[in-house]
């Protein structure tokens, strides 16, 4: 298991912090990286180490599901290791929807949305150019909240503006006439440095935190 977690200031020991304090059983191993103006702390926790919790929890795996919440609840969050990108337009009032998931596109309407929520409910990132297209699926999928990378929004916060796809399209000369298109070009924008009109920009992982440094 690894988790992660961004500090404003790096903790000079983390085995001291929440949740590891609270499971001396347990010997993680900590990674720090510099990430903008914060530290990325990820702790590696061997699975073996929570065999000897048996005689307290019925499994190896109800033990690390207790740690791991309780790591959620100190701002922790287990690192992205599965991700699709999701795409969405609404035409006359119907929902129209797009995955890209491990390297093969589904489409989806209205009545199979649910189909969509559930590979969304599997992967621990979900990845948009734009917030806008969450608002579709949140009645249906309240918690996509917490898995959500918004390409445009990190664009914002380094160029103050983020343009539209359809520029981004004219960049990387890429059609966008159809929902497959979009989703193939949203995938290219996973890799840096990104093309604007702006200017280029590196953006952050989409595997790195969402919640800002503490």
């Amino acid at each position: 298991m690894k988790i992660q977690k961004l500090f404003r200031i790096a903790p000079a020991d983390p085995k001291g912090l929440e949740p590891f304090a609270s499971w001396q059983e347990l010997s993680p191993k900590f990674s720090t990286e510099k990430v903008n103006d914060c530290f990325l702390i990820v702790a590696h926790i061997d699975d073996t180490d929570f065999e000897p919790l048996t005689s307290i929890f019925q499994s190896k795996e109800e033990a690390m599901g207790a740690f791991l919440t309780l790591a959620i609840e100190h701002g922790w969050e287990e690192v992205p290791e599965t991700y699709c990108i999701y795409h969405a337009q609404e035409i006359e009032g119907k929902l129209f929807a797009g995955l890209l998931f491990n390297g093969q596109i589904n489409l989806y309407e209205q009545t199979t949305a649910e189909q969509m929520v559930q590979i969304m409910a599997r992967v621990h990132r979900v990845v948009v150019y734009s917030y806008e297209v969450v608002t579709y699926i949140k009645d249906i999928y309240p918690e996509i909240d917490q898995k959500v990378f918004s390409i445009a929004r990190e664009i914002g916060k380094r160029l103050g503006k983020a343009p539209e796809l359809e520029e981004l399209a004219k960049i990387y000369g890429m059609e966008i006439k159809s929902l497959e298109d979009k989703l193939r070009l949203i995938e290219k924008l996973l890799e840096n440095p990104v093309r604007t009109p702006f200017g280029e920009v590196s953006l952050p992982s989409f595997n790195h935190p969402l919640r800002e440094c503490e």
